[in-house]
């Protein structure tokens, strides 16, 4: 397997390939503003303020990766998990998921010696693509909004 296959095959896991993880496109499946607003008691961020950060970076290191300008004004993390815009849930989750493919068609499209220039980048975006869907499902496990068979049952 070459880079470009290692690190496509790592967006479509995070994405909607359910592997040794639930993918994004599982984990936020049939929720609705009202669940994704509730905060657990164990949690520090709602489902909605972690897909709000996740879209927010995803979308900024596809910019990036694509050489487009940078127009975003982040002076604290914070901010890209507290500053959701007024639209609806069913629109944000639509767009990350968007975000999601558009990289993707971009990691499917690139020349391989591209993508060598910003591997680290590629797999610190999905480690905290895989990061953060666990804390989703945390939270919906700790909500009572998570339905078991939807889990992985990997078998070695």
């Amino acid at each position: 397997m070459n880079t470009k296959e290692l690190i496509l095959q790592q967006f479509k896991a995070c994405h909607n390939t359910n592997t040794w993880f639930v993918s994004l496109k599982t984990a936020l499946e049939g929720l609705n503003y009202e669940q994704v607003s509730n905060k657990s008691e164990n949690s520090t961020n709602t489902i909605l303020e972690i897909v709000n950060h996740l879209y927010f970076y995803n979308q900024l290191e596809l910019n990036r990766f694509k050489n487009l300008p940078d127009n975003s004004s982040v002076e604290d993390n914070n901010d890209t998990f507290n500053n959701v815009q007024e639209t609806s849930w069913e629109i944000l989750v639509e767009q990350l998921l968007k975000t999601m493919t558009h990289w993707e068609n971009e990691i499917e499209s690139c020349a391989e010696k591209n993508l060598e220039k910003s591997i680290d980048s590629l797999t610190y975006i999905n480690l905290h693509n895989a990061y953060h869907i666990g804390q989703i499902l945390h939270i919906r496990k700790s909500l009572g909004l998570w339905d078991e068979n939807k889990g992985i049952h990997y078998t070695f």
